[in-house]
């Protein structure tokens, strides 16, 4: 298997191959997120609404094309066709990403009831449920798996490969504090970056495991 900076630099080549379509995508979700984060002091349920539909459409999208970036290895132009996903795959990601919404939410209510500590050990368990099911949208774009199985194969990868994934989680924190401390500006490659450097892991740990 490829190490994580083996990873991140086949990331970059072909990110860098063709950047025009990433960036411009990019800048497209930061401006509508923050267009929607203006909403917020006003209308916050309608903020709150737009911006977990646009959040979950944009990143069903965005996530197509940089899988398909990742698996891009003879550097083919990249296109916006890239992007396209069908009404199923969509649909999938959509259904999956609200019952995701809806469970983090429904665990941090009940537990900041009860109390800090079973607020804080929520936390703790929504982070690590995360982590496990970092994959599964990627699995359903790349497989058309059903959600329980896009699941089960999320949860196989990351099993063996939990801290491995929070380190390479963790190497990219100082690109996001540059990307942040230009204004934003800096972000619109570092996203498309993590974007593509993750998707790369996600075929690195399928060509090394057996899907389920």
């Amino acid at each position: 298997m490829r190490s994580r900076a083996e990873l991140k630099i086949d990331a970059k080549k072909k990110l860098n191959a063709y950047l025009k379509i990433p960036i411009l995508v990019s800048i497209a979700i930061i401006l509508i997120s923050g267009l929607i984060s203006l909403l917020q002091d006003e209308y916050f349920t309608l903020s709150t609404i737009l911006s977990f539909l646009f959040t979950s459409v944009a990143g069903v999208y965005s996530s197509m094309l940089f899988l398909n970036i990742a698996k891009n290895d003879n550097l083919d132009p990249v296109e916006f066709s890239w992007m396209n996903v069908s009404k199923e795959k969509l649909l999938k990601c959509l259904i999956y990403s609200a019952l995701m919404y809806i469970g983090t939410f429904l665990i941090t209510f009940l537990s900041s009831v009860v109390g800090v500590i079973i607020a804080a050990l929520a936390s703790i368990f929504i982070m690590i449920l995360e982590i496990y099911l970092s994959f599964s949208i990627l699995a359903i774009l790349d497989t058309d798996a059903p959600i329980l199985n896009a699941v089960r194969i999320s949860m196989d990868l990351v099993t063996g490969n939990f801290f491995k994934i929070i380190v390479f989680g963790l190497s990219f924190i100082g690109w996001f504090f540059l990307g942040i401390l230009t204004m934003g500006i800096g972000l619109v490659w570092v996203f498309p970056y993590f974007s593509v450097s993750f998707a790369n892991y996600y075929l690195e740990l399928r060509r090394n495991k057996p899907m389920i």
